[in-house]
């Protein structure tokens, strides 16, 4: 795998872990409107990525509202 794939590999698994501590967060009634941006943002970046048909193989072959509803 080329290092661009690599990094790319790397930016996915660190926006998912921290989409993961955020929805912890919302879960448990901690979520504050800066931590709520947060998750628009990362699931932004995620749809973005999911464009281009080789970063789907890299972690991003799912319905990312579905996994992450930004309700």
């Amino acid at each position: 795998m080329s290092d661009e794939l690599e990094t790319v590999r790397d930016l996915i698994c660190i926006v998912h872990g921290n989409l993961d501590e955020l929805y912890e967060a919302k879960a448990a009634g901690e979520l504050d409107d800066f931590a709520l941006g947060q998750i628009y943002a990362y699931v932004e970046c995620l749809e973005t990525l999911q464009k281009c048909p080789a970063f789907r193989a890299l972690g991003l072959d799912y319905e990312i509202e579905e996994r992450f509803p930004v309700m």
